[in-house]
């Protein structure tokens, strides 16, 4: 042994260690290491993370069952309360769409259009509002199919069908505009413009406008080929199928939507001043439309029929407001153009043998506006002015020289229905 070794001389230690002793210290070094390897018990931060997630899992746990009673108890609630199909829901707000109305100014006004056509009509050509004339151009707006003036000033005015759906927009009256509802698959007006009638998808609403705002409407399943055309007092007029006939009255109280048994219906342009319907008819002694008076009470059931007006299947038509009336297209003779020509028939003799229907000119494309004692209509690129009592008198017509190419003018009055 070196001096280098560790080993020293006369060392005390007892060198002979029994087999036993070995053995129960070897097991106790392992059991040491063994507890050395675990966590230690002093970890504060360990047991404080793990208490929060304990706390928060029981939490989550908490909230879900309570958010599962409530819906249970709403529910249960709503199914005591609200049994029918229709109810109120809030208002439609289109993905993409700003949330609330956006207004927008006007473009400083154009010079006026010349001509007497345009005394007391408002329009819509284009862009542009032309109100007697004067106009304003809403570069925000349309293409436009339809406008209704409001009692307060101001107007509602309804998109052409797109890819997204129609617009509304609501107008002021001194040019300014937002958008009121968008997205709707088919809209109609109250003649007020107090209140729309719109479908979505397969459901059907039904909301009162106020100061330019949309009411949370009344809503009901309806299938998605229906299509709402106007207003009769309180219910809403339907079209059943879009390339079929038929029509049913809705009444947006609650009750479910019924398809109703009419398939004769080709449209209903205006009503009477004693509530009966106008409408044009399919009929099994015709192979034209025939004119026919319908009751509303009685579930749209004719009350008369006449066959003697040569009308064409479809087009505007529209009944003065005194129900004297009705400017629709009809062909008259076989040398009529296929979009026929616009007719002024006198509903007092429409359903009698010998009907007195007046040849105005080109056919209209779209509703009239009816004035005083002077009714104005479109036709592509020109109004024609005519007076109703005087049919020795040839009407006017004022061609749209100054608006752009192609665009059809669309006049702001309130519908018949």
């Amino acid at each position: 042994m070196t001096s280098s070794d560790n080993l020293r001389g006369g060392s005390t230690r007892p060198h002979a260690v029994a087999e036993q002793d070995l053995e129960q210290a070897l097991r106790e070094t392992l059991t040491h290491q063994v507890a050395a390897s675990r966590s230690p018990a002093a970890d504060r931060a360990g047991l404080a993370i793990r208490r929060a997630q304990r706390t928060q899992r029981r939490r989550t746990l908490t909230g879900v069952a309570l958010a599962a009673v409530a819906v249970v108890t709403v529910s249960a609630g709503m199914a005591q309360f609200q049994t029918s199909p229709a109810r109120y829901a809030n208002p439609v707000v289109m993905i993409g769409d700003p949330v609330g109305p956006t207004t927008t100014a006007p473009s400083p006004p154009a010079g006026p259009l010349p001509g007497p056509a345009f005394a007391g009509v408002s329009l819509i050509a284009g862009a542009q509002l032309v109100v007697e004339g004067r106009r304003t151009d809403l570069g925000g707006v349309g293409p436009v199919d339809r406008g209704v003036p409001l009692a307060g000033g101001g107007w509602l005015l309804v998109g052409t069908p797109s890819a997204a759906g129609r617009t509304v927009w609501y107008v002021a009256a001194d040019g300014a505009f937002r958008v009121l509802l968008a997205g709707a698959d088919a809209v109609a007006v109250a003649p007020d413009g107090g209140r729309l009638a719109w479908r979505e998808g397969g459901r059907l609403f039904v909301a009162a406008i106020s100061s330019g705002q949309l009411l949370p409407p009344l809503r009901t399943t309806t299938p998605e080929s229906v299509t709402p055309v106007g207003f009769v007092d309180d219910a809403v007029l339907i079209r059943v199928r879009p390339d079929r006939p038929g029509f049913v009255l809705w009444q947006p109280d609650g009750g479910p939507f019924l398809a109703g048994t009419d398939r004769s219906i080709l449209d209903v342009p205006g009503r009477l001043p004693d509530g009966r319907l106008v409408a044009r008819v399919t009929t099994g002694s015709s192979s034209r439309p025939c004119l026919a008076l319908l009751d509303p009470a009685r579930g749209l059931a004719p009350v008369t029929t006449g066959c003697g007006v040569p009308l064409t299947a479809d087009g505007p038509a529209s009944v003065s407001p005194d129900g004297r009336w009705l400017l629709v297209n009809g062909a008259p003779d076989p040398s009529s153009p296929p979009e026929g020509v616009a007719l002024l028939v006198d509903l007092r003799t429409a359903f009698g043998a010998k009907p007195s229907v007046r040849a105005l000119g080109p056919a209209a494309t779209g509703e009239p506006a009816w004035l005083d004692d002077e009714a104005v209509y479109p036709t592509t690129g020109s109004l024609v002015r005519l007076r109703p009592d005087r049919p020795a008198e040839q009407p006017t017509t004022t061609t749209l020289t100054d608006l752009p190419a192609g665009v059809r003018p669309v006049l702001l009055t309130r519908p018949s229905l």
